[in-house]
């Protein structure tokens, strides 16, 4: 008897099918223990938020209006902390609690004093934030965001022991000034690449742009060109070794 592929069809689909469910399922069971996962290695915390006299915590997505928002929003973590000054943007007196994590594999070399990586990133858009602030607070991390005079500015911080914690989104286009805390010094751009390694001789770290361009730096103080749809992010720890930047 001739058997054609045009009668095998409904006994392939039977392989088919039965293989695209597997496929369906282990993808969604990937998405189901990711956060799981994240969670027990231990290495995130979760920020608590506070402005105009308000304390914010635990996952929520809101506006606070504007004339509830103080002069600063405070950003107290685990492991990050540090203040936004609401009239610009800001990021003031970043730092690293130096507090542990449950894995010690995953813990830098900083102390129970803690340590400030960045004295501030300022954005030099000359203009004055007036509008409500865009908070959404998640378990391991925080995006805020507020307009004013044309303006827009996000800010997007985790609070985690290294890796990617931190990027400051302007829109339209704008300069970033960095200036980094009293310990730190930057280094050098690893050959072939944007990105500006700083360290403390302890530990390194990069500030890493997307559509951005360094204008100038010294020791201490970097100026970018950020486009717009740019961003300058902050990546300390092993992905910063693993991007080529040595302590």
């Amino acid at each position: 008897m001739l058997v054609t592929i045009r009668s095998l069809r409904p006994y392939l689909w039977l392989g088919v099918v039965p293989a695209m469910l597997l496929l369906v399922g282990s993808t969604m069971l990937g998405y189901l223990t990711s956060p799981a996962e994240a969670a027990k290695g231990g290495t995130c915390a979760a920020f608590t938020v506070s402005t105009g006299g308000a304390t914010y915590r635990g996952d929520q997505d809101r506006t606070i209006p504007a004339d509830r928002v103080g002069d600063r929003i405070r950003l107290d973590g685990k492991y990050i902390e540090f203040n936004v000054r609401t009239r610009d943007f800001a990021a003031v007196n970043y730092r690293h609690t130096g507090v542990d994590s449950p894995d010690p594999d995953k813990n830098l070399p900083i102390g129970p004093d803690g340590t400030t990586i960045f004295q501030s990133k300022v954005p030099l858009h000359g203009e004055t934030m007036t509008g409500p602030v865009s908070l959404d607070i998640n378990n391991e991390g925080v995006v805020l965001e507020r307009s004013g005079g044309g303006q827009d500015m996000k800010i997007q911080a985790k609070d985690c022991q290294q890796g990617g914690l931190f990027q400051m989104e302007p829109e339209p286009g704008t300069r970033e000034r960095n200036t980094l805390g009293p310990d730190f010094r930057y280094t050098s751009q690893p050959p072939g690449q944007t990105r500006l390694c700083f360290t403390n001789d302890r530990f390194s770290g990069y500030d890493s742009p997307q559509m951005a361009t360094l204008l100038s730096h010294t020791d201490s103080v970097a100026t970018w060109r950020v486009a717009s749809g740019g961003r300058i992010g902050m990546v300390i720890g092993e992905d910063a070794v693993e991007g080529g930047c040595s302590p």
